[in-house]
């Protein structure tokens, strides 16, 4: 079988082969020890004898896409959700993973540890990234075009990884390759916002250039010509908006990789391009979009792999292949409805998330999971309002062939959707022509509420409603208010937590107060500046200044 045949998830569902060489230590290095340092390499392989055959570069490419998968505990869908007014942070009680509790109220301190997780898987996979560019050279390739689409492959995983670092910390350091002394990483200066977007900008055009349309069903997990087009929209959006914020130093209209310009005609025509491709379709049933049976769909565009394998995921080594999501988002002591699998009662869904829905909306019980209406008890713990995440909460039917339970379920998280690529081509397109961006508009909406329910103009307000009921629970809605501005986010995060009349836990939803000054960004981790050299990586989102 032909490397270009064979599937990413089939690699990824296994246990992936980590030698040493992927373990670098580095400015954003862990606490390992002494000893774990000096083990000899159990399998034989070094970087010094690898890199050698396609399926050497395989593996090494599928070590990348694992560090865009790997959760642990800052899986960055599931911590936007809460910070957004889409779910409270939930938990057993108020101490509860206090580091996404103090997220919630804008309470981070730069010892937080999932800011600390979240920023080393961002910089062991760019490691893996940059080793890989590094190393490609030493191939024996034979395959035409494989040298080419691994290359993409993996700038466009580079790429999403500054992604997830410039929208947490904003000024961070910009690391394109392997250093052979450690010396030399502590050195690194810290980037502004804008030249991180330049750095995201070249390897997002140069992956586009490419990558395939159309991926066959043996390759399903991969990334596709599409998958970028979408994640161009997705930052152009951002970027465009978060331009409004001075001390960003960014400007709309104006992302480049020096070259290229990466402006709303540009993504008008790459989403046009992906919508007209027919790579993608919406489902039928909006139901039958979150089957667990039916992953990998006809409308995902982006999909991070996830499975149920034996000896995967446990709490001693954490390696983990299975999404550990689904038990932070399911019920505590569910009694009543077997299908439901225990879980731990975090990213409850707000009360102002079940208000959005219109009346009938078959979204609205995909979405949430009514634990009232479908369990006769279950334990009503910190922040309950009633609601679960109906699409990715735990259920018995799929617990894990190995390792822990809670850490094995095989739920892929769809990261794009095509839905998504429709929604902000209707955005883009608003202004320019608002016919042709009312019809991308009703083909999301008449798919969950049926043809009658089609508008024949809409408004920014219109979207961003439409927006809200598609992709509740699926980790958009943070990025989606900031950027609209820093005042419509605190309006709408402010008034999430204004209590409905009659709850008896209103207690639990108090002290929780928004600051604009920290932009949606968490604090650089403490451990990280301490490893640098002084003066060269600081704090620079000002909530955060001095801490």
């Amino acid at each position: 079988m032909s490397h270009s045949n064979m599937q990413i998830n089939r690699i990824m569902k296994k246990s992936i082969l980590y030698g040493i060489f992927f373990l670098a230590v580095m400015v954003a290095g862990s606490s390992c020890s002494k000893d774990f340092l000096e083990l000899e390499p159990k399998t034989g392989q070094t970087e010094a004898n690898y890199y050698k055959t396609e399926g050497d570069a395989f593996l090494a490419v599928t070590a990348v896409y694992d560090a865009y998968a790997v959760q642990n505990w800052q899986f960055a869908p599931t911590m936007a959700d809460i910070w957004s007014d889409d779910a409270f942070c939930g938990g057993s009680d108020a101490s509860d993973m206090s580091q996404w509790q103090d997220m919630e109220s804008f309470k981070m301190e730069p010892e937080n540890n999932s800011s600390s997780d979240l920023w080393n898987r961002c910089y062991s996979g760019i490691y893996r990234a940059n080793l890989y560019l590094q190393k490609q050279e030493d191939i024996a390739w034979t395959t035409e075009g494989l040298k080419a689409r691994h290359e993409a492959e993996v700038k466009f995983l580079r790429a999403y990884l500054y992604w997830d670092l410039v929208r947490h910390y904003g000024w961070v350091p910009i690391i394109t390759e392997v250093f052979p002394n450690v010396e030399e990483y502590k050195n690194v200066p810290q980037s502004t916002p804008a030249e991180v977007f330049e750095l995201i900008a070249s390897d997002l055009l140069d992956a586009v250039a490419v990558l395939p349309v159309v991926l066959p069903s043996s390759e399903k997990g991969r990334i596709s010509k599409g998958a970028v087009q979408a994640l161009m929209a997705r930052i152009y959006l951002y970027q465009t908006g978060m331009s409004a914020i001075n001390e960003l130093g960014l400007t709309a209209e104006q992302w480049t990789d020096g070259t290229t310009t990466i402006n709303k005609a540009y993504i008008q025509s790459a989403l046009d391009e992906v919508i007209l491709s027919e790579a993608y379709s919406l489902i039928p049933s909006y139901a039958d979009l979150f089957d667990w049976d039916n992953q990998n769909n006809a409308e995902s565009v982006l999909e991070i792999q996830y499975s149920d394998k034996a000896k995967s995921g446990d709490w001693g080594g954490w390696n983990i292949n299975g999404n550990f999501a689904s038990v932070w988002y399911s019920v505590r002591n569910p009694v009543g409805d077997t299908t439901v699998f225990a879980g731990w009662s975090f990213s409850i869904p707000t009360w102002s998330l079940a208000d959005e829905f219109e009346p009938g909306d078959p979204r609205k019980y995909v979405t949430l999971y009514d634990a009232e209406a479908n369990m006769t008890n279950y334990n009503r713990a910190f922040m309950n309002t009633g609601y679960f995440n109906g699409k990715y909460m735990a259920r018995a039917a799929y617990i894990g062939s190995g390792g822990d339970a809670s850490h094995n379920f095989p739920r892929n998280h769809m990261d794009i959707r095509f839905a998504d690529v429709l929604l902000m081509a209707a955005e883009v397109w608003l202004a320019d022509n608002p016919g042709k961006a009312a019809g991308y508009y009703n083909r999301v909406r008449t798919r969950a509420l049926g043809e009658s329910a089609a508008k024949t103009s809409i408004t920014l307000d219109d979207i961003y409603h439409e927006r809200r009921v598609e992709f509740g629970g699926e980790g958009l809605r943070k990025w989606d208010l900031l950027r609209r501005g820093l005042t419509y986010t605190e309006q709408k995060i402010n008034a999430s937590f204004v209590v409905p009349a009659g709850i008896t836990n209103a207690g639990d939803f108090a002290n929780r107060n928004y600051k604009p000054n920290t932009f949606g960004m968490f604090p650089i981790p403490a451990g990280e500046i301490r490893n640098m050299n002084a003066g060269v990586l600081k704090q620079m989102v000002p909530a955060y200044i001095g801490l």
